[in-house]
């Protein structure tokens, strides 16, 4: 997960890591700071298959780590 202030930012990473096939989506989260927009992969079956698409994230210049929902 990344959140960054400017959506069209957010929307344009979120539509690289979907074009990489990975499932993605953003969300906006109100902050003391402002508005952030998240970009969300998933939800995976398992906490492997989440693991497995991180691993895939970092092929393709993009960080995240695995949380629960």
């Amino acid at each position: 997960m990344i959140a960054l202030a400017d959506a069209e930012k957010a929307k344009e990473r979120q539509a690289r890591i979907a074009a990489a096939g990975i499932q993605s989506y953003t969300e906006v989260v109100k902050t003391v700071k402002g508005d952030v927009t998240r970009v969300r992969v998933g939800p995976f079956a398992t906490r492997e298959a989440a693991e497995k698409a991180r691993e895939h994230l970092k092929t393709i210049g993009e960080n995240g780590y695995v949380t629960a929902r």
